[in-house]
This record gives structure tokens, sequence and C-alpha cells, in this order.
């Protein structure tokens, strides 16, 4: 499963690292996996805003804006 959730965070990044915003990254690679248990979540910390997108093994995929990160 660890491996999984690491490719799924390294697409995102690559995607963004490529220029793509976060819209595009929804639709061609987190709308669709099996991974992935929810919409994205707006929501705000230290570093600003940010979107949380819950994954069935209980982590959080976050992006604030520049890069995804993993809670």
């Amino acid at each position: 499963m660890t491996d999984i959730v690491a490719r799924l965070l390294n697409a995102c990044n690559a995607m963004r690292n490529k220029g793509a915003d976060f819209p595009t990254i929804w639709k061609d690679v987190l709308k669709g996996h099996p991974y992935v248990a929810g919409s994205p979540i707006q929501d705000s910390g230290e570093d600003g805003p940010m979107l949380r997108i819950p994954l069935i093994t209980g982590q959080v995929l976050v992006f604030l804006g520049s890069n995804f990160s993993l809670l």
C-alpha cells in the first residue's frame, strides 16, 4: 500500500512541476484513483490555504499550491 501512495504522491508532484494546475491534476490523476477516498477539502494552516485529499489508507494528500505532501 505504501508504494502505491508514494507513486501517487510522486505523480502529483511531477505533474505540478511540469506546470499543471490543481484542477488538471485532480481530473487526470486523483479523481479516478482507487486510493482516493473523497473530494478535496479546503483548509488552512501555518503555510496558508491548502486542499486536503483523503485516502483510503487514512492518510491525507495535502496540496499547498506549489507541491503535494502526505500527512
